[in-house]
């Protein structure tokens, strides 16, 4: 066993990224060492995503290249594990007849188990289903050897808001939260390894401390965050509009350490096609709280998510998306055709939108898009920044790293900095889609 090799593939978000973190961490504690592909380990691990139809296409693709893998090395052991095993269950099992486990999101704890039974029984184990308290949300991945300049840390998983289109709340469960004393113990533990930065991880951040029952609340635990000296920078994702207040948005503005930066969802522009996805707000609702952010954070940066082709969306809804874009000017979107999931009502509402305008309607949102962010980069000229060094491009041997309000800068020689470093940088040229700064001083 202390030979053996193991291989993670992870699909979909950063919550998925810092689930493999956790399983890597167990599989190197069991004595397993990482190895360069697939073909090459005895244990892998294929972290699914549920979230669109491309990602898991891209998961029965990966799990398809490894059946002749496993043909020639009958031991070696695939797992499939996240939203996707959770979905399928037994029927993924059944479905890909050389998948030896299947491991949901609340039970990614039981890796070790889950493998050990599967060498012992030689038989297909299936490790799903939902748990009062998921073992796994309370697992640090620890830092082995030099840490990285940023890292996650998992305050709560789940979502309770049941969009019309979502399967989160079918693959991940309800939402549930760590104990705010967990949280602060697992940051300080990082911060003293070199970790000057983290993203705290949650399908909903803004309904943290909801389901605990004793007054915790999510403004509350940035500021406790606030105290930790080592700490220079805290960023949140996902924040959804519906529990996104001022208090949160005042947190940011009084909090050293927390960044001017927010990811909000909109997804559409329509409060028909809003109301239709079970968001919870309007557009008017979803502008206030964008004048509430600006007011109280004036350089803050705001990203969003846009969904095209929902269900029943008329040209007249999706005009009114393209308008929403051009009054708020966010940063930055990450905008996506609407993919029917299995098992949400959105699946089955009629007036699907054709492929063919879904197409179209996502290249007018990219062009509009586009234009704004380059604006806004071009704007940047002559500004000066902090920007913290994420690493060295391997072609060009550039330093880089991201603002305070997320956005990528690289540095146009080799500077002396280190992985960590803070720097002083004035940006000399926006680019379409980062920032070209020269280190001041």
């Amino acid at each position: 066993m202390s030979e053996s090799t193991y291989y993670i593939e992870t699909y979909g978000c950063q919550m998925n990224e810092h689930d493999s973190e956790k399983m890597s961490a167990m599989l190197e504690d069991m004595g397993l060492t990482r190895a360069l592909s697939p073909n090459e380990a005895e244990v892998v691990v294929i972290n699914t995503c549920a979230i669109r139809e491309k990602a898991e296409h891209k998961v029965y693709s990966a799990l398809g290249k490894l059946k002749a893998s496993k043909k020639k090395k009958p031991d070696m052991v695939i797992i499939a594990a996240g939203c996707v095993a959770e979905q399928g269950r037994g029927a993924l099992l059944r479905k890909v007849g050389h998948l030896d486990a299947v491991l949901g999101t609340h039970r990614i704890s039981q890796l070790t188990s889950v493998i050990e039974r599967v060498r012992k029984t030689r038989q297909p184990v299936d490790a799903t289903g939902f748990a009062e308290d998921v073992a796994s949300l309370h697992l640090p991945a620890p830092c082995r050897g030099p840490s990285p300049a940023c890292s996650y840390v998992t305050v709560m998983q789940g979502c309770s808001n049941f969009c019309s289109y979502c399967v989160v709340p079918y693959t991940r469960g309800p939402e549930q939260s760590r104990p705010a004393g967990e949280i602060l113990h697992e940051v300080r533990a990082i911060t003293e390894r070199g970790v000057k930065e983290i993203t705290l991880l949650g399908q909903n951040v803004n309904a943290y401390g909801k389901d605990l029952g004793d007054g915790t609340a999510f403004p509350a635990l940035l500021e406790d965050l606030n105290g930790i000296p080592a700490l220079s920078r805290v960023r949140f994702t996902t924040s959804h509009p519906r529990d996104f207040g001022p208090e949160i948005a005042a947190a940011m503005g009084m909090l050293d350490s927390v960044c001017e930066h927010i990811h909000l969802p909109l997804q559409s522009g329509s409060d028909r096609i809003l109301h239709a996805m079970r968001r919870g707000y309007g557009r008017d609702d979803y502008l206030r709280k964008i004048a509430i952010l600006r007011d109280t954070v004036p350089r803050v940066a705001i990203t969003a998510d846009i969904i095209v082709g929902f269900p029943g969306e008329t040209t007249e809804d999706f005009e009114q998306t393209v308008s929403a874009l051009e009054e708020i000017r966010f940063d930055q979107i990450f905008s996506f055709k609407f993919s029917p999931r299995p098992g949400t009502s959105a699946c089955h509402l009629p007036d699907q939108v054709p492929d063919e305008i879904k197409v179209a309607r996502l290249a007018k949102v990219h062009a509009v898009q586009d234009r704004i962010t380059e604006q806004y980069h071009r704007n940047a000229e002559g500004t000066e920044e902090e920007i913290l060094i994420e690493g060295v491009r391997e072609r060009s041997g550039q330093p880089f790293g991201r603002t305070r309000t997320n956005k990528m800068v690289n540095l146009d020689s080799a500077d002396a900095v280190r992985q960590g470093d803070l720097v002083r940088v004035e940006i000399i040229r926006g680019l379409k889609h980062s920032l070209l700064g020269k280190k001041r001083g």
